[in-house]
């Protein structure tokens, strides 16, 4: 099988594949705007829920999280990390282990979900802790961790972390020994916290510019400790209401284009009515801008209703950056951090033919087909 499409920065191209994998891709001519573009398929690290559906909630059934993945595919999303966020022990553990179970009965979701994303317990119950529970936070404790990991069959393959926490730096340690992404976030750490964590392993900054106190101090924070970090990458959620286009602009000038993720951050209610909810036993409410705000925690913000193919365009918007490299930090960059788990990074033969066609807009790229394994799941 195959299709024809731009390739941003690279023209016209035919791009073939058999038995789910692609086995070719050859340059036609340049790029013509008359023609959709295409691209490995979009990755969102940062899934809390979408569609009326939380990955969190204890009570969470395989089939509920199966049913999610049209709306994620018609973002243009092949792949995501369902995000388990700060709970009880009992509670977490029951989620992961419905993720697993979604995996079992459908192929589509154990090969658009390979692993899962752990954002907590072990988070800053300061200032930064934004929509997380402060109730259910707690120290690092890696034997909680190897149980809860033990519940995911070992695709715990994220885990964000406060690096302040008594505990934290052994537990990055082991993570990173371990082959999990550490990330830090929703934390309140001083500059030289924020550095002995990047000595132990941690490798990734999640939604910097959020999650952190509100006020910082102008020479010393976790903010800029991380922004200045050489080898950490930053997450960001380019929705208009977490980042403005200032910071947008330093984070891509400093991370370079490499060092840029897109995330969606959403959350259950991304597809519902403005209204009243809750998440991981916390009021928020879903405004009709589509802005969420978290009740207990005056001007936090709990999650987004964000999808990937806004965040793309948002981001170049934002950041002043063009297309091809908009969708690096949608497909290729992420796919570095999941390096260990077969996610497609690139149209390039032997990746999974993983794949978004799509046109370019202004406030979002319209999606036209998701591939996941050469397979078209758009009707």
């Amino acid at each position: 099988m195959m299709l024809t499409a731009n390739l941003a920065g690279r023209g016209y191209c035919e791009i073939a594949w058999r038995d789910g994998v692609i086995t070719a891709v050859r340059r036609l001519r340049a790029e013509d705007a008359a023609e959709p573009y295409g691209s490995a398929g979009f990755i969102d690290i940062q899934v809390n829920g979408v569609a009326g559906v939380d990955f969190g909630d204890p009570a969470l059934t395989a089939e509920a999280a199966i049913s999610t993945l049209p709306a994620l595919w018609k973002s243009g999303v092949t792949t995501f990390c369902p995000t388990v966020i700060t709970g009880s022990p009992e509670g977490m553990r029951r989620s992961l282990l419905a993720l697993e179970e979604a995996r079992r009965r459908s192929p589509d979701f154990a090969e658009c979900a390979p692993c899962y994303h752990l954002e907590g317990p072990y988070l800053s119950k300061g200032p930064s802790h934004g929509a997380h529970n402060p109730e259910f936070m707690r120290d690092p404790d890696w034997s909680e961790f190897e149980a809860l990991q033990r519940a995911a069959g070992g695709r715990i393959g994220i885990v964000t972390m406060a690096p302040e926490l008594p505990g934290a730096v052994e537990f990055i340690r082991r993570a990173a020994a371990a082959g999990v992404v550490a990330a830090l976030g929703h934390t309140d750490a001083q500059p030289e916290q924020i550095g002995r964590a990047l000595e132990a392993g941690a490798v990734l900054s999640t939604h910097l510019g959020n999650g952190c106190p509100e006020y910082i101090h102008r020479r010393r924070s976790p903010v800029w400790a991380q922004l200045a970090a050489e080898g950490l990458s930053a997450s960001l959620i380019c929705d208009g209401f977490h980042v403005t286009p200032e910071f947008t602009r330093v984070v891509s000038g400093m991370k370079g284009r490499a060092g840029c993720v897109l995330i969606t951050d959403s959350i259950h209610v991304s597809g519902m009515a403005p209204g009243r909810y809750e998440l991981g036993g916390m009021p928020v409410e879903l405004e009709a801008d589509g802005k969420v705000a978290a009740l207990g925690n005056p001007g936090a913000l709990a999650g987004s209703t964000l999808r990937m193919n806004r965040a793309i365009a948002g981001f170049q918007r934002m950041a002043g950056v063009g297309l091809d490299a908009a969708l690096d930090a949608a497909t290729l960059n992420p796919a570095r951090l999941l390096a260990r788990w077969p996610v497609c990074a690139a149209p390039v033969p032997g990746q999974p033919a993983n794949l978004a066609l799509f046109r370019p807009g202004a406030g979002e790229l319209t999606v036209l087909a998701a591939y996941v394994r050469g397979i078209n799941k758009i009707a």
